[in-house]
């Protein structure tokens, strides 16, 4: 994938979380696609071809760690996290925002940006988009954050207690 080539935006899903923004942070850190690879999306990403299709071992909060599908391209603690891809039927990038909105409360935004080349890219995006397959994954993520953002904070407030 080119640095800093721009692709077309796609999508954002926003979810308010009652936690601060470092929280939320590390909570997209531990559950951003890739983090857990394994056999299976190995094996997803070899068929589609993607690149990166395999782990480089960094750890997930380094710009140029590789996960299966993707690699980080953007790291601004605890604001913006990018991601980058590409296999044989899209080009992508998702990024996740975390603004403040006030005391122990942020927003996750994760925003789809991607092209579809080709026929394969054309019929690859009516199956994800079309069916709305890929905002059923975005809301399930996005949601996902939240729960165990505000799960961690529950957490840290129980034993400090």
């Amino acid at each position: 994938m080119a640095a800093g080539a721009l692709l077309p935006f796609v999508d954002a899903w926003s979810v308010d979380i009652d936690a601060p923004a470092r929280v939320v942070w590390d909570t997209v850190l531990a559950t951003a696609p890739g983090t857990r690879g394994g056999p299976v999306r190995r094996a997803v990403a070899i068929l589609l071809k993607a690149d990166p299709a395999d782990s480089n071992g960094m750890a997930p909060h380094a710009l140029g760690a590789e996960r299966p599908g993707f690699a980080v391209c953007e790291v601004v603690a605890p604001v913006t996290y990018a991601l980058a891809g590409q296999h044989r039927f899209a080009t992508y990038q998702l990024v996740f925002r975390i603004d403040q909105r006030g005391p122990g409360r942020s927003r996750l935004t994760a925003e789809t940006f991607a092209t579809f080349p080709g026929t394969g890219g054309r019929l690859y995006r009516m199956f994800l988009m079309d069916a709305k397959l890929h905002a059923l994954v975005m809301w399930m993520m996005v949601r996902r954050v939240r729960r165990r953002a505000e799960a961690t904070l529950r957490r840290q407030g129980a034993v400090s207690s």
